[in-house]
C-alpha cells in the first residue's frame, strides 16, 4: 500500500525557545524532535480500520511497530 500523496512530515528547524500560548491558539504547532526514529502515524477514523506507521521517505513500515498498531 502506498499512501497517495506522499505526506512529507516537515524538517526538524532548532529553536530558541518553545512558542507561547497565543502562538497555538494562532495554528503554530510544534514538537519536541528526538534523536531515533521520525516517523508519521494514521490512525483510522473509526473502530476496524488500519493503522499506518509512514517513514519520512515514504516506506510503510507498521510492521517494525507492533505497540503503536495494537495502541490504536
Amino acid at each position: 500500500m502506498v499512501l497517495r500523496p506522499l505526506v512529507e512530515p516537515m524538517p526538524a528547524q532548532p529553536a530558541e525557545a518553545v512558542p507561547g500560548p497565543a502562538a497555538l491558539r494562532a495554528g503554530v504547532a510544534y514538537w519536541q524532535k528526538l534523536d531515533g526514529h521520525r516517523v508519521l502515524v494514521f490512525t483510522p477514523a473509526g473502530a476496524g480500520g488500519t493503522v499506518l506507521v509512514q517513514t519520512r521517505r515514504g516506506a510503510l513500515v507498521q510492521d517494525r511497530w507492533p505497540d503503536l498498531v495494537a495502541a490504536r
